[in-house]
């Protein structure tokens, strides 16, 4: 079963992923957090779920490294290709171990761009496992036409 959380930019799609999370104590994936340095946002890390371990995956573009090149900028963010990189290795570690349910944070414009997290996207929606996943409500329909999602539960933040 797909389940998709749906809502604005800071309506709480993270923090209901995770309180599900949570709920059904089993499962793994990853969620985005924010980062910040002496109180000030500098961009969003991915957390795998079971372990807590992270990888940065943006900075505003202004806070990226200068001897780096971003893997995508989107709006005022810059992706480090490691943290895409880390996601699908969660995604495949994942498959490997037949883990259940799925929970990935989130899918948007980026993936719709065929970047971003498209690829461990497709991979787990290709199994027979129960998937939630985040998304913003403006770009709800476009993901579920983009990635052919017919039968899911809405859940709305």
């Amino acid at each position: 079963m797909i389940n998709i959380i749906c809502g604005a930019i800071n309506s709480g799609k993270t923090s209901g992923i995770e309180s599900i999370y949570a709920e059904e104590k089993n499962g793994d994936g990853f969620i985005t957090r924010k980062v910040f340095r002496d109180s000030l946002f500098r961009g969003y890390e991915i957390m795998r779920l079971s372990s807590g371990e992270s990888k940065i995956q943006s900075l505003k573009t202004g806070l990226f490294p200068p001897n780096e090149v971003p893997a995508c900028t989107r709006g005022p963010y810059s992706f480090f290709k490691a943290g895409f990189d880390f996601a699908d290795a969660v995604i495949d570690d994942i498959i490997l171990k037949g883990v259940n349910p799925v929970f990935i944070d989130e899918i948007g414009p980026i993936e719709l761009q065929g970047k971003g997290h498209c690829d461990c996207f497709k991979k787990i929606l290709q199994t027979d496992r129960t998937v939630y996943f985040t998304v913003r409500d403006w770009c709800f329909e476009q993901v579920i036409l983009s990635f052919s999602i017919e039968k899911y539960n809405l859940i709305k933040i």
